[in-house]
C-alpha cells in the first residue's frame, strides 16, 4: 500500500485505550481503504505488546524515522469519516518522535455501531491462565454484581464524579434485585461514595484478571473520567453473555442511545 494510504496510532498507556485506538484502527481501515500502524517507538512498542499478548489482535508497524516523512506528505491535512460526519486531525509536523499521527483513545458510544464482531473477536482473551481468585469470580458471576473501575490517576486530580456515581446506583437499585456494587480500585474511597447497596472493593494486583473480573460483572457504571473511561467501556463490550443494564454520564451527549443503556 502506498505511504500515502497509511495511518498512524499512537500509543497509550492505559491497555484499555489501546483497544479503543485499535478498534479505530480497524474501522478506518474498512471505511477509508487505509492500512493502519503503529508506529515502531520500540520501548512502547515492547510495553504495547506485552499488555496485548493475551489478544489475537492483527497489527502492523512502520518505522519511526517514516512518521514524519508521512505527515510532511499526504497525511498533513488527513480526513477521516467516523460516523458519517467529517472528523478533521491536524497531523503535526514536529520534528520529535514523540509527537504521533493519531490519537483516538476514548471509543464513542455513538460509534458502537462500527464494532463488527470480528473486531470484538480480536479483543477477547485468547487464555485465561491469569485467574487466581476463583471464589471472587464465582461470587461475581452468580449475583446481581454491577461493576465500576477508577483509576486512581483521576482520583487522585479529582476527575471522579462522585454525583453520577450515586445517581446510577439510585437507579440501578429500582431495577436490580439484591445487587452488590463491586469496586476495582486500589485506594480507600469508601468514604467517597454514597452508597444504599452493598460494596465491595477490589484490589487485584494483575490488570488482566481485573479486567475480566470487572467485565464479568453482569451490570455497569460508566464514569466519564479521562483514566477510567476505556477501561469501563471495553468491560462492557466484551462482556456478550450476561450483562444488562448500564448507566453513562448524559455529560457525553450521547445521541444513539443502545438498548438497555442509561443517561443519568
Amino acid at each position: 500500500m502506498e505511504k500515502d494510504g497509511l495511518l498512524i496510532l499512537e500509543y497509550q498507556e492505559n491497555f484499555a485505550d489501546n483497544l479503543s485506538m485499535y478498534a479505530y484502527g480497524k474501522i478506518l481501515e474498512k471505511n477509508q481503504k487505509r492500512k493502519c500502524f503503529y508506529e515502531n517507538n520500540t520501548p512502547k512498542r515492547v510495553k504495547f505488546e506485552k499488555a496485548m499478548s493475551n489478544f489475537n489482535l492483527d497489527y502492523g508497524y512502520i518505522s519511526t524515522n517514516k512518521v514524519n516523512t508521512i505527515a510532511k506528505n499526504a497525511l498533513y491535512y488527513n480526513k477521516i469519516i467516523i460516523n458519517d460526519k467529517k472528523i478533521s486531525y491536524e497531523i503535526k509536523n514536529n520534528k520529535s518522535n514523540s509527537n504521533k499521527i493519531l490519537n483516538l483513545k476514548h471509543f464513542k458510544i455513538d460509534d458502537i455501531q462500527y464494532i463488527t464482531e470480528d473486531i470484538l473477536k480480536s479483543l477477547e482473551f485468547n487464555n485465561y491462565n491469569f485467574i487466581k481468585n476463583f471464589d471472587l469470580l464465582e461470587e461475581i458471576s452468580t449475583n446481581n454484581s454491577i461493576g465500576l473501575y477508577i483509576n486512581n490517576n483521576d482520583i487522585t486530580s479529582q476527575k471522579v464524579d462522585w454525583d453520577y456515581i450515586s445517581r446510577a446506583i439510585l437507579r440501578l437499585n429500582k431495577y436490580i434485585k439484591k445487587p452488590i456494587l463491586y469496586v476495582f480500585t486500589s485506594k480507600n474511597i469508601e468514604k467517597n461514595i454514597n452508597s444504599i447497596i452493598p460494596l465491595k472493593f477490589i484490589d487485584l494486583k494483575d490488570w488482566k484478571e481485573e479486567f475480566y473480573f470487572l467485565a464479568t460483572c453482569k451490570h455497569k457504571i460508566l464514569i466519564n473520567s479521562p483514566s477510567s473511561y476505556s477501561t469501563n467501556f471495553w468491560a462492557i463490550m466484551l462482556n456478550n453473555k450476561d450483562y444488562y443494564l448500564k448507566t453513562f454520564d448524559k455529560k457525553l451527549k450521547v445521541k444513539n442511545k443502545p438498548k438497555d443503556w442509561i443517561a443519568l
